[in-house]
């Protein structure tokens, strides 16, 4: 019998934590200097495919193994839509920056290799900016956390590949 090995991605376990914020002051991030203040905050939209996490620490739990507390700083990237006094429209860069700590199930090191990773999403109200800051209210912000390792799936195979018809 012939077998095809396929590698993928295992998601170990994983966990939401969610904050609510009724008030945040970030960055605005960097505004063309062509443009004329007063602005107009348009959209503010999280790029969670850009989440980065930092500062992570993972402790033991003393009496369970396999269970550790995570402890890490996640940024979630944003992208800001503003209309300028002119209606021109452009989009700074900006993130938030918030702690987590989470217990997750930790494998052994010996028995294979993980990893743990951050998505975050970002949801608000209203937000209003000056030159240099944007208050954001009503602020919820959704960080998953996911402890993945790499498994390889044995897959029986049978017969032949088909012939390409030309």
């Amino acid at each position: 019998m012939n077998r095809v090995v396929i590698s993928v991605p295992r998601v170990l376990d994983s966990a939401m934590v969610v904050t609510q914020d009724t008030q945040l002051q970030i960055p605005v991030g960097t505004i063309p200097a062509t443009t004329t203040a007063p602005y107009t905050v348009n959209r503010i939209q999280a790029i969670a495919t850009e989440t980065q996490m930092t500062n992570a620490v993972i402790a033991p739990l003393g009496d369970n193994t396999h269970c550790a507390r995570v402890t890490a700083t996640v940024l979630i990237p944003l992208t800001v839509t503003l209309t300028d006094a002119n209606n021109v429209q452009f989009e700074p860069h900006t993130s938030i920056t918030k702690n987590i700590s989470v217990v997750l199930y930790i494998p052994d090191n010996t028995a294979f290799p993980y990893s743990i990773s951050a998505e975050g999403a970002f949801g608000y109200d209203t937000a209003t900016t000056t030159e240099d800051t944007l208050t954001i209210t009503n602020v919820v912000t959704k960080i998953l956390i996911r402890v993945t390792a790499v498994t390889d799936l044995l897959v029986p195979t049978y017969g032949y590949a088909p012939l390409q018809q030309a």
